[in-house]
């Protein structure tokens, strides 16, 4: 699933060929996945509309138009892509490694392409979405940030003043795994399973330590390389393991770079141990026994 690396690297692509553009015509081929509104009622409201903000809050994409807003949660296999109006449709797919294909930049309208919001400069975004585990809001007024789903989120990584929010959070550090608070949106926004992984690695933390266990100085290291590490995916334009692809098709630079993540078996790139994974929160984990200990009196 992208994480906020790679929605914010979508966001960064579509923003300039977004941004001002006006919708001519809505097209929903899969009413589900368009949650607590009718599909009429999007496809009646928004033409005549021009995007006004393209914004990323954790792992969702925000489209901000003149009296509404559309927001978007990519789900495993959900992919944006803005074929401009003097785009050539490339028929190609990129096979993944979990079987699902995914077009190579503009692509034609097919079976898994269940939104087009056309535009009248010619121009036109598409979410395409194999497996439909995404989801689309429409949300009346700019009032989304109050919406259940994403009023529920944590604070953005990136913005965080780790001390200040280490205070408030005192008491939010529980009894759970540490990489399963990581891995809590309501604890912090746009952190998945990559990037969990690759902090705790970074800090030296086991993924089974309990977060209540951390002393003071190992909540700010691990604080600081949340953010490091998400920086890192972003410089990089995500990280492509399986499905996520960019805008145009293209994949992300930032897998060959990860320490933890996807590397169970292998040396560990700092100490030669070889990587172990297991399973925390229900989600597969990579971590070196040796650079990243469990202690009984932890």
């Amino acid at each position: 699933m992208p994480e906020l690396p790679e929605v914010e690297t979508i966001r960064r692509a579509l923003e300039k060929p977004l941004q001002g553009g006006t919708v001519s015509k809505v097209e929903l081929t899969l009413p589900r996945l368009l949650l607590d509104a009718k599909p009429l009622d999007m496809a009646r409201s928004l033409p005549g509309q021009t995007v006004r903000g393209v914004i990323r809050r954790g792992k969702y994409l925000i489209l901000e138009f003149d009296r509404d807003t559309v927001v978007f949660h990519l789900g495993m296999t959900g992919q944006l892509t803005f074929a401009p109006s003097d785009a050539i449709e490339n028929p190609e797919f990129h096979r993944t490694v979990t079987g699902m294909q995914k077009p190579k930049g503009a692509h034609p309208v097919d079976k898994h392409t269940h939104l087009v919001l056309f535009l009248t400069n010619g121009g036109k975004l598409m979410f395409r979405d194999p497996r439909t585990f995404g989801k689309i809001l429409f949300i009346s007024g700019h009032k989304w940030a109050d919406h259940p789903r994403v009023g529920k989120l944590g604070p953005e990584p990136l913005d965080l003043r780790i001390q200040p929010f280490l205070k408030e959070k005192k008491s939010d550090f529980s009894s759970r795994p540490i990489k399963s608070l990581l891995l809590d949106q309501s604890f912090l926004a746009g952190v998945g399973n990559i990037y969990a992984d690759e902090a705790l690695f970074a800090s030296g933390i086991h993924p089974r330590r309990l977060a209540k266990t951390l002393k003071p100085e190992e909540r700010n290291r691990l604080m600081t390389h949340v953010k490091s590490v998400l920086k890192k995916g972003i410089k990089y334009q995500g990280t492509t393991f399986s499905d996520y692809r960019k805008p145009d098709g293209s994949s992300g630079d930032n897998y060959e770079r990860l320490m933890a993540y996807g590397r169970g078996g292998r040396p560990c790139r700092r100490c030669g141990t070889v990587m172990k994974k297991t399973v925390v929160a229900q989600r597969g984990t990579v971590f070196c026994p040796k650079c990243q200990p469990l202690r009984s009196r932890q």
